[in-house]
């Protein structure tokens, strides 16, 4: 299944929430956020990170 980009916490909040278009559109339709082991796609930090699935 195809999912957004993923975001470390910090950056979710900075840049996710307020930027990303699909970020925007999943919370909008009421989609709970997934969490899981990458790398943010923002700084490049490998933690866990924040995405929806679409």
């Amino acid at each position: 299944m195809a999912k957004t980009a993923t975001y470390c916490s910090d950056c979710y909040n900075k840049v996710g929430r307020t930027e990303d278009a699909q970020i925007q559109a999943a919370e909008k339709s009421g989609q709970i956020p997934m969490t899981g082991q990458g790398t943010c796609c923002k700084c490049s930090k490998a933690t866990v990170v924040v995405f929806y699935e679409n």
